[in-house]
């Protein structure tokens, strides 16, 4: 008779920025409890992966769980995979960086646990693309672990899976384990009846071999997600399944991935498409074209046989959908150039130069799924920082003197301007409105301009639809439910009236013209009309010397303009003169908003204002200890307000705070070949 041999795999992942409380909660509730069970039922075999910044904090502040891991290591019972020191999507860092990370994670669990070697890794977000088998391989990595549904897109019946499939890459062997989605989805969300039935019924389905069955997945569904907690630890759910799986012996048996690979052959070659789990193709999408897909799986998904050819988009395309995580990508893939050179050059402080660069690949807060990852600012600052702080390296040995860099920055085919100094950086597009995108400030490493665009998303369809039926989300959550769960909860009520969206994206010197008496919450809740043509168009450029040029003739109304913007860099920000031109033949009122935006740690009652008469506008950033001022060559009005978006987590629909956004109103009446000129200063005062 066949046994089922069970691997059972937990991955466990905090990233980089996020906050001290919670870390400490996925220990006590999901961690720490799974531990607690596991040493009860010492027979089980077990494989687990952390990533390296969890196992540090949890070896800081939990010495012996980490004891346990190394008892357990040390008689056979629990499996370490390596991977990516820092969680990053592998396929998407440069190659150096890929072989960096996971030697870096091997070499610690050598270290800490006394691995003599790690076989296998875990892909973050099972994000698989074919040239990952090579340098794995080269890596001394014997093996991953990747969704059925990863083979379903290579059309293979996700049923008759066996075992474990060998892929290449240039000759470069490297072993792939299908996770079962059937048991991803019982586990631990169904009776555990339902469990040992499955096992059962594979038994029965391959009489004459022992099928082999993986279920590899968050460790955070073990207490952390909503109900589970209780669900699994309290009502005894985990311990129900090791129980059973004891007591069903002679029909299933745990084991470890290392011991697949030592007892039975591979079932075959395969070549495995870009992919990722089943739900990362949705959430990929383009909003409008994840509705439709969302569609299409609702009349075609329960049938089995036409889900297996569904499936949307893959990961990079968050690099389209999101323009901020592309800004971001772009930087890391930029500063990890930098670092490649740094590095090569043998400078003292290379290694924490790498490990800065390696945090800044973390991957959460590079794309947006069920959990909020890229529209939580936290995450975003703390990927930006580290970027920044392996920048500060490379600047205070080989940046010799400031300097304008002019390249593709953002791969999209227009040159950006990149004003690169000791102490900032100012990042221009001038085929984006000559927009500032980025300006980062070394002395906090902060990006001042990370603030993310107010966008439709494909779920907000579903929370005006049930806007009226919509409950407030407990983060205590008692029901078990697993994170794609249809119900509606909210964080707070009357989040329809934040589903505001921006017509472009958002940066710094936006060069606004607006009717004369626009309102102030038609301005922040994009309810008002452009008169120019400036927004997002493309602008001349220039450098003269450390200053540079950017002028546009354009149209407002029906009327000829130009605006001419000069920015001038200085150690404590930047200096903007405007020169506007009627070159029109009739009289010219205009009302022009030069908009900027400014990524603040939090949100303050200074946010929300609209000003009269102002000369000079300070706001103070308790976190980051600084003041930013703008100082205006003339008096002017003021809009300020919150950038608040709004997305769905894991607990429910919030509202987030996103950045400040500050307008000066300056209001003429120009004769025709009349110009005006003003200026005003952004500057940051240390505190």
């Amino acid at each position: 008779m066949s046994k089922v041999k069970f691997i059972f795999c937990a991955h466990n992942h905090q990233p980089i920025g996020n906050f001290g409380w919670v870390f400490e909660k996925a220990y006590q509730v999901a961690y720490k409890p799974f531990m607690q069970v596991m040493l009860k039922h010492p027979k089980i075999k077990w494989s687990l992966h952390a990533s390296g910044m969890l196992w540090e904090y949890i070896s800081g502040e939990h010495p012996d769980y980490i004891k346990n891991v190394k008892r357990l290591v040390a008689n056979g019972t629990l499996e370490i995979l390596s991977g990516g020191y820092y969680e990053p999507i592998l396929s998407t860092i440069p190659d150096r960086d890929k072989a960096g990370q996971v030697k870096k994670m091997t070499a610690y669990l050598k270290d800490k646990f006394g691995c003599e070697e790690a076989g296998g890794v875990w892909l973050a977000e099972r994000v698989w693309e074919p040239s990952m088998a090579k340098v794995l391989s080269e890596s001394g990595i014997k093996y991953t672990v990747l969704d059925d549904a990863h083979f379903a897109s290579a059309g293979m019946d996700v049923d008759s899976l066996k075992g474990y499939y060998t892929t290449e890459e240039q000759g470069h062997l490297l072993n792939i384990f299908p996770i079962s989605q059937r048991l991803r989805y019982l586990i631990p969300f169904q009776d555990v009846e339902k469990t040992i039935e499955y096992f059962k019924s594979l038994v029965e389905q391959n009489p004459d071999s022992d099928p082999i069955v993986v279920m590899a997945d968050d460790g955070e569904k073990f207490g952390m997600w909503p109900g589970t907690n209780k669900h699994v630890y309290e009502n005894g759910w985990l311990e129900k399944l090791l129980t059973a799986i004891e007591e069903n012996s002679d029909i299933v048996e745990t084991v470890t991935f290392a011991d697949v690979l030592k007892t039975e052959k591979s079932s075959g070659r395969v070549y495995l498409p870009c992919a990722s789990y089943f739900e990362m193709s949705e959430w990929s999408l383009p909003s409008s074209a994840q509705q439709k897909f969302e569609d299409v799986l609702h009349r075609y998904g329960g049938d089995q046989e036409a889900r297996t050819f569904l499936r949307g988009g893959f990961w990079r395309n968050f690099l389209t959908k999101y323009p901020e995580a592309n800004n971001m990508h772009k930087k890391m893939l930029y500063v990890s150039a930098k670092i490649d050179k740094y590095v090569k050059d043998k400078k003292p402080h290379a290694q924490q130069a790498l490990d800065s660069l390696y945090a800044g690949q973390c991957n959460c807060s590079y794309w947006h799924g069920v959990f909020g990852g890229l529209y939580l600012p936290h995450l975003r600052k703390a990927v930006y920082g580290m970027l920044l702080k392996a920048e500060d390296f490379y600047n205070k040995s080989l940046l010799k003197r400031a300097r304008w860099t002019v390249f593709d920055f953002d791969c999209d085919v227009n040159d950006e301007y990149l004003y690169e100094s000791k102490n900032q950086n100012i990042y221009i597009s001038p085929s984006a409105g000559g927009t500032i995108f980025e300006w980062d400030f070394f002395s906090v490493n902060h990006n001042f301009t990370d603030v993310l665009t107010r966008r439709c998303e494909s779920y907000h369809k579903k929370l005006r639809d049930n806007i009226n039926n919509a409950v407030l989300a407990d983060d205590n959550e008692k029901e078990v439910q697993t994170i794609h769960s249809d119900a509606v909860k909210v964080k707070e009520f009357g989040l329809e009236k934040y589903l505001v969206y921006d017509s472009y994206k958002r940066a710094s010197l936006v060069d606004h013209f607006l009717v004369s008496d626009i309102k102030y919450e038609d301005f922040a809740f994009s309810r008002y009309e452009e008169k120019g043509d400036f927004v997002s168009a493309c602008y001349g450029c220039e450098t003269k010397g450390l200053k540079i040029v950017l002028s546009r003739n354009g149209k407002v109304g029906n009327q000829n303009v130009k605006v001419t913007k000069t920015i001038s860099p200085h150690s404590g920000g930047y200096n903007t003169e405007y020169e506007i031109i009627n070159n029109s033949t009739e009289n010219l009122d205009i009302c022009f908003a030069p908009e900027q935006m400014f990524a603040f740690s939090s949100k303050t009652g200074d946010d929300t204002a609209d000003l009269k008469e102002m000369k000079v506008w300070k706001r103070y950033d308790d976190y980051l200890k600084i003041e930013l001022e703008l100082k205006f060559s003339e008096n002017c009005d003021l809009f300020v307000y919150p950038v608040e978006t709004v997305a769905l987590s894991e607990n429910g629909y919030e509202k987030t705070y996103q950045g400040t956004c500050v307008v000066p109103l300056f209001k003429y009446s120009l004769q025709p070949e009349e110009n005006i000129c003003f200026s005003f200063d952004t500057s940051i005062n240390l505190k």
